[in-house]
């Protein structure tokens, strides 16, 4: 575990050195996740917009063999008195 001492702007901003950075892979205009816990805060990386479609799309399953069991209409009319 490595230990920081982050110096505090006058807005209210600190800057994660370039060491951190490249560590977690944090860009320029990328977000980090900050965790408060009483007198302690986590900050961990968050995706980014590239990574999150990747993820979507390793992710999903094939949803159009499905299609046709679960049509719309038949549950409308199903429905209806």
């Amino acid at each position: 575990m490595v230990k920081l001492k982050l110096r505090v702007g006058p807005k209210g901003q600190i800057v994660l050195p370039k060491i951190v950075r490249d560590k977690l892979s944090i860009k320029p205009r990328s977000y980090v996740i900050a965790d408060l816990k009483e007198d302690e805060l986590t900050l961990r990386r968050g995706l980014d917009i590239e990574e999150l479609l990747g993820w979507l799309k390793s992710s999903r399953k094939p949803v159009a063999s499905l299609v046709s069991k679960f049509s719309i209409e038949d549950e409308s009319l199903e429905a209806l008195p």
